[in-house]
């Protein structure tokens, strides 16, 4: 793994405006897909309540609409006809070789529908596009990551300056979860 580099305070763009993506439906007469976009500033309220619907569970950090807003870039959104937003997640970039996956939330009626594996595939799309080596992630559920090809690591693999900035600078602690790496070369 490379040095990582000061993290841009601008997210980075997503490349991919949406997506149509095969799912299973929610229940009879479900449209059969889901639609991954980018998010935008006024997604904010949405994807804050998905976010903390499984921050109240202890399985992702509790984010603000405002920290949401002005990370927009990073979020990207499953919005599903008929039902509105389903799924969240995030993808934030610190080197050209290295990102981390964040904040993937499903709303609790979609489980299984395939709208949270809709957000990692468009999530991963971007980082490929973006021509990042390896994507990092931290979880509580890691059996989910795995379908990506995620797999554990020690905290001792990770840069150091991704330690401090990406876990210990934002108030994190990786006590209780699994950290988990792809690569994408």
């Amino acid at each position: 793994m490379g040095s990582l580099a000061a993290r841009s305070s601008m997210a980075p763009p997503m490349v991919a405006a949406s997506t149509e993506v095969e799912t299973k439906p929610m229940n009879e007469g479900a449209p059969p897909q889901a639609t991954v976009r980018t998010a935008r500033p006024a997604d904010s309220a949405a994807i804050c309540r998905l976010v903390n619907a499984w921050a109240d569970e202890g399985l992702t950090l509790r984010r603000t609409e405002e920290e949401i807003r002005v990370n927009s870039g990073e979020f990207v959104l499953a919005e599903r006809p008929g039902y509105g937003p389903v799924a969240c997640g995030a993808l934030a970039v610190f080197s050209p070789s290295m990102a981390e996956i964040r904040s993937v939330a499903v709303e609790p009626m979609a489980k299984g529908t395939g709208a949270g594996r809709s957000v990692m595939v468009f999530l991963l799309d971007v980082a490929r596009t973006l021509e990042v080596d390896e994507v990092v992630l931290l979880t509580k559920v890691p059996g989910f990551f795995a379908r990506f090809g995620f797999h554990p690591i020690e905290p001792g693999e990770l840069p150091g300056p991704f330690m401090e900035e990406a876990i210990a600078g934002r108030g994190r602690t990786i006590q209780g979860r699994t950290i988990m790496l792809r690569s994408l070369l």
